[in-house]
């Protein structure tokens, strides 16, 4: 286990520990993937730890982290906002210089 990558806030952390399937059995995984319309997409979801992941624990929830977007979500906070329309996790991400218009992807 490694010290934290990313932030996650406290309203984020309430959500992801209501949305794990089995509390402390699987990490929340998170990635950028090549997609989206400005380029570049946020993954996330519940799954193993990969090899070469890096991973640490932030209160009951583990996280990985896979290797090679470590250079593009280093120094990034995951939020959460709630509320009846456009409800979701947002990433604030310092190496993102622009982000389409529907806010799912982002050019880095």
């Amino acid at each position: 286990m490694q010290t934290r990558l990313i932030e996650i806030t406290p309203k984020a952390l309430d959500e992801i520990k209501r949305l794990a399937p089995v509390p402390g059995a699987a990490h929340l995984r998170i990635a950028v993937l090549r997609g989206g319309c400005a380029g570049w997409e946020y993954r996330i979801e519940f799954s193993t730890a990969q090899p070469g992941d890096v991973e640490w624990q932030d209160g009951e929830i583990r996280i990985a982290v896979d290797r090679e977007s470590v250079a593009r979500l280093e120094g990034a906070v995951l939020d959460y906002q709630g509320g009846l329309s456009g409800a979701g996790f947002r990433f604030r991400n310092p190496h993102a210089r622009g982000t389409c218009g529907c806010g799912t992807s982002f050019e880095a």
